[in-house]
């Protein structure tokens, strides 16, 4: 089997109400996938990030353009052979120049999860297979997005799809973070309780004083309370103890997420497959934390495509914590399929057939109204 093609599809779509964090708001959704085609009729669909900033599914674009001639004419189903291809001449020359590993992981992450999806299908069995076989026959979900503006509508939405755990954006002063934490501690009762900072306190100092006065609403993690890098940050925030820390959305390759493993800094490690590195990098990372005893909760903010390759890698993995599920109106997570491996039932996701790859297929019909 070879590579014929890679092929791009970029949709987009408005968005009713901005999609707002600690350090900027979205207006739109923009996201890009990458199709590899081969000569034999098989194809892998992937997703690559591209949130933010508003440029990003452009850099992609180009991105994967140049990198193109590594993949046609190779065989998908030989990825390690790809793989040491990309590290010889890109991740260890190219980037190094460059300085800007975020945009290339995140476009090789695409790449890979279509190369899985095409090995999956080869095989005819789901991704999870590939990495040993499930060992769990649900993953609980948490709902995600929710914030201060509209944590009164979405929460009693999402008790009412028997949701019970629910993270809620914070990082926007702490009167506004503790009347959301307290209006959703309200809403749920006993029900798990998680805070999103988005990196937004500047140092542990700053990020310890404000989980000191959050932590009275119960929050069962804090994720990216300081700046994905700031590694000493989090070793002194790890030191103090106050709550468990999540993270790891914005770190690229298992070599980095390492650096946080061995220090023991994290309690719950959050690769996203459409940014570090796809499918092979995010369950590397699982399988180190499964050595350091960190529970794995793997970021996905995107597209139904990103979430059924990350749901491959819940189910397989021993450390699995819980799965994000974005619960705002987003049309690219609930419209984009025609078919899933997954259904969401009272709050657990659970494999409700066997499907081959990394078990998605898309709505034609949607794909021609949002395809740009």
């Amino acid at each position: 089997m070879k590579i014929t093609e890679i092929k791009l599809i970029e949709l987009r779509c408005a968005l009713a109400e901005p999609v707002r964090n600690s350090f900027g708001q979205r207006t739109e959704r923009r996201h890009l996938f990458v199709e590899i085609l081969t000569d034999k009729g098989i194809s892998g669909i992937g997703e690559t990030w591209t949130n933010f900033p508003v440029w990003a599914v452009d850099e992609r674009k180009i991105t994967l353009r140049h990198l193109r001639d590594i993949f046609i004419g190779k065989d998908p189903l030989n990825r390690n052979s790809i793989w040491e291809e990309i590290d010889r001449k890109i991740l260890k020359a190219e980037l190094i120049q460059y300085g800007a590993k975020g945009p290339v992981y995140q476009a090789l992450s695409g790449v890979d999860i279509a190369l899985w999806d095409i090995l999956g299908k080869a095989y005819g069995v789901p991704v999870y297979q590939l990495l040993g076989g499930a060992v769990r026959g649900s993953v609980e979900a948490y709902a995600s997005g929710i914030s201060a503006g509209d944590c009164k509508r979405r929460v009693p939405e999402c008790l009412g799809r028997g949701f019970r755990a629910f993270k809620v954006k914070i990082g926007f002063g702490e009167e506004s973070d503790g009347n959301a934490l307290r209006a959703v501690r309200a809403d749920i009762g006993q029900f798990k309780l998680y805070a999103d900072a988005n990196q937004k306190w500047k140092n542990a100092k700053e990020a310890a004083t404000q989980m000191r006065a959050l932590s009275e609403f119960g929050v069962g993690f804090f994720e990216e309370p300081v700046g994905a890098a700031q590694i000493e940050d989090y070793r002194a925030l790890s030191e103090a103890g106050i709550a468990p820390v999540a993270a790891g959305e914005n770190l690229y390759s298992r070599r980095e997420f390492l650096h946080f493993l061995n220090g023991g800094l994290l309690d719950v490690v959050q690769p996203d497959a459409t940014k570090c590195g796809g499918i092979t990098e995010a369950w590397a990372v699982c399988e180190d934390a499964k050595l350091y005893g960190v529970k794995t909760a793997l970021h996905m903010f995107g597209t139904a495509i990103g979430l059924a390759a990350s749901l491959q890698i819940m189910f397989a993995s021993s450390q699995a914590h819980s799965m994000e599920y974005d619960v705002l109106d987003n049309v690219m997570m609930t419209h984009l399929p025609a078919k899933t491996f997954y259904s969401l039932e009272n709050g657990d996701f659970v494999v409700a057939r066997e499907m081959p790859g990394i078990g998605i297929e898309l709505d034609g019909a949607f794909l021609e109204r949002y395809g740009v």
